[in-house]
């Protein structure tokens, strides 16, 4: 009952947290009427975020972020109970049926965790370490004693954060918000387009369950790192769809470059995520080149700050220690071969047809490119998609060592990542759906 009541409590702590000020909200969000689910959108990015900048503060000796973060969650409680208020005066409530289900749902899968805490072998020997290395009073600067010290640790440290401010100070709490932030993921690209709630109902619930395993939430970083690609390419969509004819600097692209920024500090391929968004939307007629430019040189700046800051923290640079380090060029005739090949797209089809969510979303894709008037976000989509997968056989090829191993422990937790891009085509295909064949 106390554990229950505890969830209950963390679930309501984080919601704060992720309640940003309205006049902060505007900024980063063009529309003058914004849903409950939109604003935890941001509010989850810039929480994030906020965690990010804080982690190289965080010292033994010091509760200065606790203290920074307490001062966050005042001002927040403080708008979040006035907005409420003001909802109530003009009867233009607050808490909708889409906010009571968005927390229902977390409180469900939050007591699942809590009665399957099993931590994947990963999670154990790399990221829970990583956490460890906070909770023990260490900071990014013993980093570089842990195991697996180039991998990224952003995850590692909201993980100890969440943990640590809650009652009871289990480490699962931390990974509560893994599920918060997944559910806000998936709750936002449902809100992508506009219907009633029921249809919202079925179609949130028809892509959570398409894709929920408690696994997911065994400490393994990948959860994070879906949930966040779905945030961004919303955000595309939105720029996509944003009506200016010189696309200049807006609020929409100021989200995706803090996005990004977050992205690479979780895994190492996140750098190759982003640089696949970067890929398809550089291929977009609709954008002028002076603007792609920009696009470019935010991205350059994002990853040569991460690699000065990691050097800052005397971190490795290298993608993986063991494999990747004896990968040699007069090597590549040996291990690039058809037969690598042919086993790679074996695999590949398996985890298609094992993977619903990824299998459902392409097919989608083509039948959406095929009967609607093609639309340059669609092409946008397309191009990430040929891209993924040349980065899924990439990835392979280029594995110095037998592959059998490696593609039944990764490759599956590689496709999640990548169906990041495609979910957002289940609304999409949702709304073409109706307009051509019920709304008739």
């Amino acid at each position: 009952m106390i554990e229950t009541l505890s969830i209950l409590v963390h679930i309501f702590v984080i919601t704060i947290f992720c309640y940003i000020p309205k006049y902060l909200l505007t900024f980063f969000n063009d529309d003058i009427k914004i849903n409950i689910i939109d604003h935890l959108e941001i509010g989850i990015i810039l929480n994030i975020f906020l965690l990010l900048i804080l982690s190289f503060f965080f010292r033994q000796e010091s509760n200065f972020i606790f203290y920074i973060l307490l001062i966050v969650f005042l001002i927040n409680l403080l708008f979040f109970i006035k907005d409420l208020i003001n909802s109530i005066k003009l009867k233009k409530y607050l808490i909708n049926p889409e906010f009571l289900l968005l927390l229902f749902l977390i409180f469900i899968f939050s007591v699942d965790l809590s009665s399957n805490l099993k931590l994947g072998w990963d999670a154990q020997n790399y990221w829970l370490v990583k956490k460890l290395v906070f909770s023990n009073g260490g900071s990014v600067f013993d980093l570089k004693n842990a195991p697996m010290p180039e991998y990224p640790y952003l995850g590692s440290f909201i993980w100890f954060i969440y943990s640590k401010i809650s009652i009871l100070n289990y480490e699962y709490f931390g990974r509560i918000f893994y599920i918060y932030l997944f559910l806000v993921s998936i709750f936002s690209v449902s809100k992508i387009i506009k219907i009633h709630f029921f249809e919202f109902l079925l179609l949130t619930l028809c892509i959570i369950f398409l894709i929920y395993k408690i696994n997911l939430f065994s400490g393994y970083q990948e959860i994070i790192n879906f949930s966040l690609l779905v945030i961004l390419i919303n955000n595309f969509y939105r720029l996509y769809n944003f009506k200016s004819s010189n696309y200049k600097i807006s609020k929409k692209n100021i989200l995706i470059i803090i996005t990004m920024s977050i992205l690479i500090w979780i895994k190492n391929e996140s750098t190759v995520l982003i640089l696949i968004c970067l890929l398809s939307f550089l291929m977009s007629k609709q954008f002028k080149i002076d603007f792609k430019i920009l696009s470019i040189l935010f991205i350059s700046g994002l990853l040569i700050s991460k690699y000065f800051l990691f050097d800052y923290l005397e971190l490795p640079h290298n993608i993986q220690t063991g494999p990747y380090d004896n990968l040699k060029f007069e090597n590549l005739s040996e291990i690039i071969t058809i037969e690598r090949f042919l086993l790679i797209s074996k695999h590949l089809i398996f985890g298609f047809f094992e993977m619903i969510i990824y299998f459902l979303s392409i097919i989608l894709l083509i039948i959406i490119l095929k009967y609607k008037k093609i639309k340059r976000f669609n092409i946008f989509l397309l191009h990430s998609f040929i891209f993924s997968i040349i980065f899924l056989y990439s990835a392979y090829l280029l594995f110095p060592y037998p592959l059998h191993g490696i593609l039944n422990i990764s490759l599956n937790r590689l496709m999640f990542q990548t169906s990041g891009f495609f979910i957002i085509t289940i609304p999409l295909f949702y709304n073409f759906f109706l307009k051509k064949y019920v709304q008739k």
